[in-house]
């Protein structure tokens, strides 16, 4: 089944009178909603949610569930950048900032290059990866395959962060993250400036107790740090001494 083409058609049939923008970005901002309020249980999320479905029938609001369900049903299949295809199948894309999405087998390729780094892991500890320019999440759901096919479950051991400067992309990467099961903390905002206009982290980063798992990291990092300087002192001290003498 082309559930992509299903998709789109589906999206098509929402005869609104609005843009088919306007109309992807509203099932963006309400999955986003659902996938996140039962961890969040904010109620600036709740509002959205009703805000955004207020805009629509009983009858089709009753449509963007499906939608959804095609998303979930591909990923069942196989791994892909399945929102991103969307979004330039409906010409979506902002040319003008550059908005060209990575072909997810281009993305495939590129994660698969990152092997032999991958195979000097040891289970022990945390991989983390920073996206900066995130698009939908492509190269991370790539990588993230890539793992799996190296018997590494990322949902134990892969830590991301994603940011992008476009609401639309930062609600597909944190949709597809979230389905994939990929700890993660996606951002809107400007990875250059420094300026972030929302966080929202994905419900394996709650289930997988990453919180915890980085202020371990952390707590270690800092411990072999004080180690490390500690022996410099003591070598430089011992080297002073020898010239003494």
């Amino acid at each position: 089944m082309d559930y992509i083409k299903e998709f789109i058609s589906k999206l098509h049939s929402l005869d609104t009178g609005q843009r088919g923008y306007d109309i992807f970005n509203d099932f963006l901002t309400l999955s986003t909603c659902s996938l996140a309020q039962p961890f969040y249980r904010n109620e600036d999320i709740e509002l959205r949610y009703k805000y955004t479905i207020s805009k629509y029938t009983k009858e089709q609001a009753e449509e963007f569930p499906k939608l959804l369900a095609f998303l979930v049903s591909a990923f069942e299949e196989e791994y892909q950048d399945f929102l991103g295809e969307v979004f330039m199948q409906l010409n979506l894309g902002n040319t003008r900032n550059g908005q060209f999405f990575t072909p997810y087998r281009v993305s495939k390729m590129m994660s698969s290059i990152t092997g032999d780094h991958v195979k000097k892991y040891t289970g022990s500890d945390i991989m983390t990866l920073c996206e900066p320019c995130c698009g939908s999440g492509g190269m991370i759901i790539a990588f993230a395959e890539a793992l799996m096919e190296q018997d590494i479950n990322y949902q134990h051991c892969l830590y991301v962060e994603a940011t992008d400067i476009d609401e639309m992309c930062y609600k597909m990467t944190y949709i597809q993250l979230s389905l994939l099961g990929i700890p993660a903390k996606v951002i809107w905002g400007d990875s250059l400036s420094m300026r972030y206009n929302e966080v929202l982290y994905t419900p394996f980063f709650f289930l997988g107790d990453f919180k915890q798992k980085i202020e371990n990291r952390e707590r270690i990092n800092n411990l072999q740090e004080a180690v490390s300087e500690d022996t410099a002192i003591n070598t430089g001290n011992q080297l002073k001494l020898f010239k003494f003498l």
